[in-house]
């Protein structure tokens, strides 16, 4: 996905929307590096990210983590991430097949400067940790208004 961007951002020269290309280029390069977990499988919880209005929206599935298991900062310009849940380690127990993962995982997520950090609200609801953003009210549109003389 990040070459055909690419192609697109470079054949529009240097526009203001070649510019946006390549930064959203960079955004998912950034946003979706696996992350090892303690078990040795790759695992990055699948991260949805849109803009809606005058806010950002990012929704993360964490399916089989408590509220008390996660972490979520901010910090220098970026959205962190964390969750960590042990196994129930049973000395009996022999797995024949397991695909679940434990230990840590880790998301850092950079946001754009027009995010008002004061403004971050994050709700954990059925294994889906959802993040809205507000946009700083001096990069909203605003309406400029016509006086008469």
């Amino acid at each position: 996905m990040g070459n055909l961007n690419s192609a697109l951002s470079r054949s529009l020269g240097n526009s203001p929307l070649a510019l946006a290309s390549r930064e959203m280029d960079e955004l998912f390069d950034r946003l979706f590096h696996p992350v090892v977990t303690n078990n040795g499988r790759r695992w990055a919880p699948p991260v949805s990210i849109w803009e809606e209005g005058d806010q950002f929206h990012l929704q993360m599935d964490l399916p089989g983590f408590t509220q008390e298991d996660l972490d979520v900062s901010f910090e220098d310009g970026h959205l962190s991430v964390a969750a960590s849940r042990t196994r129930d380690e049973n000395e009996s127990r022999k797995y024949l097949h397991d695909e679940r993962h434990w230990g840590e995982v880790r998301r850092v997520i950079p946001l754009p400067d027009s995010v008002n950090p004061e403004s971050i609200e994050a709700t954990y609801i059925n294994g889906v940790l959802e993040v809205v953003l507000a946009k700083r009210a001096e990069v909203l549109p605003k309406k400029i208004e016509i006086k008469t003389k």
